[in-house]
């Protein structure tokens, strides 16, 4: 059996190397393939980041958003004609600013195709459109970045539009990656109903 492809988007002021040791415990069903944001992060010489957090409000953040998704999807396109495959076949998982980006992607009708959001929020217009993507949303009850009542919003208005969304929860791990958070990804990427409880 051929393995899935994952395509990673990591957090604000991470980078690609630090995603890909997060996701490392999917890599036993999964290929995974982590980018790095196309803009060095200010506070820290090794980061990254996907659109400019410096002055961000709530007012401001879905203008940036907006303008970031077309080189992620410049991206995106880039390694699915590396590997022989189309966007929408493999699975984009993206943390906090990543997941922000990834739901995006989704909202904006850019992939229909199975993708996981930890500890993100919906920062774009929802497009109506008729192909669906499925989405996983991981969030920690504990986040002290991310309240999980983000994800919560996210998954009912990507619901409506018509999208398959699941929800999980994890306890302890705060704004992270964690051994719970991988484990739910990996059985819901290996076909396992979860219950819908972000």
């Amino acid at each position: 059996m051929t393995k899935k492809l994952i395509v990673a988007l990591h957090g604000v002021g991470s980078n690609a190397r630090d995603m890909m040791s997060a996701l490392q415990p999917l890599t036993s069903q999964a290929d995974v393939v982590a980018l790095d944001g196309p803009e060095p992060f200010h506070a820290n010489a090794l980061g990254r980041q996907w659109f400019s957090v410096a002055g961000i409000t709530e007012a401001n953040r879905p203008g940036r958003v907006k303008a970031a998704v077309p080189q992620l999807l410049e991206m995106l396109d880039r390694v699915a004609q590396d590997r022989g495959v189309r966007r929408d076949d493999f699975v984009l998982i993206g943390f906090s600013q990543g997941a922000i980006m990834t739901l995006a992607a989704i909202a904006g009708g850019h992939f229909h195709g199975h993708a996981v959001a930890i500890a993100g929020r919906l920062a774009a217009e929802v497009a109506s459109q008729g192909q669906p993507a499925n989405l996983l949303l991981v969030h920690d009850r504990d986040d002290p970045v991310m309240p999980p009542t983000l994800s919560v919003e996210a998954g009912a208005a990507l619901s409506r539009a018509g999208h398959q969304v699941h929800g999980a929860r994890t306890a302890g791990v705060g704004h992270g990656i964690g051994e719970t958070t991988t484990s739910i990804i990996n059985r819901w990427l290996a076909g396992a109903k979860l219950e819908n409880a972000v």
